[in-house]
C-alpha cells in the first residue's frame, strides 16, 4: 500500500510541476536572510531547475546555506500545490546553456538580462496538498535519493 501511495504521490507532484511555471524559493545565510525568490523553473522527474541572478540575494544565500524551502502553486488553496525542504545546487557555468533550453522549450518567452547561476533542486521531502483528492493535510513523499 505504500509502495502505490508512493507512486501515487510522485505522480501528483509531477503533474503540478509540469503544470506550472513558476516557484518561489526561500533561503537564508546572509544579511539577506531569509529571502524569498520568484523564479520561474523547469522539472525533470521530481528535480527542479532554474537559473538565479549571479549578483543576487538569493545566490548570496546559496552561497552561505544549501538548504532551501520552495512552494510551487497557483495561489488559490483550492488548487494542487507543493511545499518542499530541499537542496540547492549549484551546477557547473557550462550547465547555463543547457538549463536556459530546458527554459526556453517549456517557456519560449523566457530571457534574462543579466549574468545566471544555473542551480538544480534536490528535494528531500515534498509535502502535496490536493482538496480534490483529499490531500489535506498534505501527502508527504520523502528521502527520494
Amino acid at each position: 500500500m505504500i509502495e502505490t501511495l508512493n507512486n501515487e504521490v510522485e505522480a501528483k507532484i509531477k503533474e503540478i510541476l509540469e503544470g506550472n511555471n513558476a516557484i518561489m524559493l526561500a533561503t537564508t545565510g546572509t544579511d539577506y536572510s531569509p529571502w524569498i525568490l520568484g523564479a520561474y523553473y523547469v522539472s525533470k522527474g521530481i528535480d527542479i531547475y532554474l537559473l538565479v541572478e549571479k549578483g543576487g540575494k538569493s545566490f548570496a544565500n546559496i552561497a552561505q546555506n544549501k538548504n532551501v524551502a520552495y512552494s510551487i502553486s497557483q495561489n488559490d488553496a483550492t488548487k494542487d500545490f507543493l511545499q518542499g525542504k530541499a537542496v540547492i545546487e549549484v551546477l557547473p557555468d557550462e550547465e547555463e546553456a543547457n538549463v536556459r533550453a530546458m527554459l526556453v522549450e517549456k517557456m519560449p518567452w523566457y530571457q534574462t538580462f543579466v549574468p545566471m547561476v544555473p542551480v538544480k533542486i534536490v528535494a528531500s521531502k515534498i509535502f502535496v496538498t490536493s482538496l480534490q483528492n483529499g490531500w489535506f493535510p498534505a501527502k508527504v513523499l520523502e528521502n527520494m535519493n
